[in-house]
């Protein structure tokens, strides 16, 4: 039963040896651990700031834990080497006990460990050797092993992390610089502090990367303004856009207008005489001038504030709006008076054939006005007040004989 017993717990440590051994060496295999521990060609990263107070524990915990696995293991191998060398059938119980106390006894001898002057007590000695069994030394390793693997992790996981964070950064805050320069903003203050913390971010990612998150939330905050302040750019850049492509719609309606009046004006005075709502329309010069200062402000966009621009706009597109209100009110006014005569014309037409439905077509008065009133409304330049005049005196007589 006691050989049992010992095979039993030799092949159980002979598991728990091969698990310890590959879980040792994915955790030397890992890049971190190279780079933090200088491992396989790699310089030993030096530690700051938090990641120095937590990592470089945990790397001396794992080189004690590797002195404490060859120890582990070298007190299995004692036991084994004495179980292999005891007969097949017939056990030696001295081996048998030996064997038995290498396994269940503290048995393995840890480094001695010295004790500095200045912690020792008048009887404390200058060295002391610990002894454990190799279960104690077992849980102990585990311990360690879970404390180490955690920080060693955590640094894994943020280098990786933060790594493909901050290329994502330089790639969007590169992309934000290009469409900044192509819209002319090249004086964006937080994008160079946004350069800025991702040069000092990448110097300290190497020697902090526990103590880097917060840095790098200032350049995801530095990178949302940016993003913001060039939203809002486009924003008002599409504004200038659609308010320079209305100044020009504004700015033909307002020659076309021009153009309709300067006609209306000529018609009126062609054919109306003694009309007292004649209006002049605006002159060339003025039209060029509020054209010359849109072409302007358009010239200046790649040299001046974009807010000045934006208010030299709105100024010139008021203007354009006030000119096409005056040219819209001279046309009206210049075309009352043609209006004017053709309604007479119509009017007279009106009651010359009331006057002949009435049996009054031959009144010799009504007929001397009805021609009076003809000569002046068909003739060109029509005196408008006399023709007017005619007509409601031609209605008067008429209406007076009903």
């Amino acid at each position: 039963m006691v050989l049992e017993e010992i095979d039993q717990s030799l092949a159980d440590w002979k598991i728990k040896l091969e698990l310890i051994s590959q879980n040792l060496i994915d955790m030397c295999e890992l890049l971190t651990y190279q780079r933090l521990s200088g491992a396989a060609g790699f310089p030993p990263v030096k530690l700051t700031g938090i990641s120095k107070t937590q990592v470089e524990p945990a790397l001396e915990a794992l080189n004690e834990l590797f002195q404490h696995f060859d120890l582990l293991t070298q007190t299995i191998d004692k036991a084994k080497k004495l179980r292999a060398s005891m007969p097949r059938f017939l056990g030696s119980e001295r081996n048998a006990q030996e064997i038995l106390q290498i396994l269940n006894s503290k048995s393995i001898h840890l480094p001695t460990i010295s004790t500095p002057l200045s912690q020792r007590e008048l009887l404390s000695a200058a060295e002391t050797t610990n002894t454990v069994s190799p279960l104690q030394l077992l849980v102990a390793m585990t311990k360690t092993f879970q404390v180490a693997k955690t920080a060693i992790l955590n640094v894994d996981r943020i280098w990786n992390d933060l790594e493909s964070q901050l290329e994502r950064a330089e790639s969007e805050i590169a992309a934000l610089q290009r469409q900044g320069e192509s819209l002319g903003l090249t004086d964006s203050k937080e994008l160079e502090l946004a350069t800025q913390a991702i040069a000092s971010l990448r110097d300290r990612i190497e020697t902090d990367p526990l103590g880097t998150n917060a840095s790098f939330n200032e350049i995801e905050q530095l990178t949302a303004k940016i993003r913001a302040e060039i939203d809002r750019f486009v924003q008002v850049q599409e504004k200038l856009k659609q308010g320079f492509t209305n100044a020009h719609a504004l700015l033909k309606q307002l020659i076309d207008l021009n153009q309709q009046a300067i006609a209306s004006f000529a018609e009126s005075q062609e054919k109306i005489t003694d009309c007292d709502t004649y209006l002049p329309p605006l002159t060339l010069d003025q039209i060029e001038v509020v054209g010359q200062w849109l072409q302007r402000l358009e010239s200046k966009l790649k040299e001046s504030p974009i807010g000045s621009v934006l208010v030299g706009l709105d100024n010139c597109t008021a203007k354009i709006k006030e000119y096409i209100a005056i040219e819209t009110q001279t046309v009206n006014a210049n075309r009352l008076s043609i209006q004017t005569r053709q309604e007479l014309r119509g009017r007279l037409d009106a009651l010359k054939a009331k006057a002949l439905a009435k049996g009054f077509a031959e009144n010799i008065q009504l007929a001397q006005l009805a021609e009076q009133a003809k000569q002046l409304l068909y003739t060109r330049p029509t005196p408008l007040k006399q023709a007017e005049e005619t007509v409601k005196q031609y209605e008067t007589i008429l209406n007076s004989k009903f």
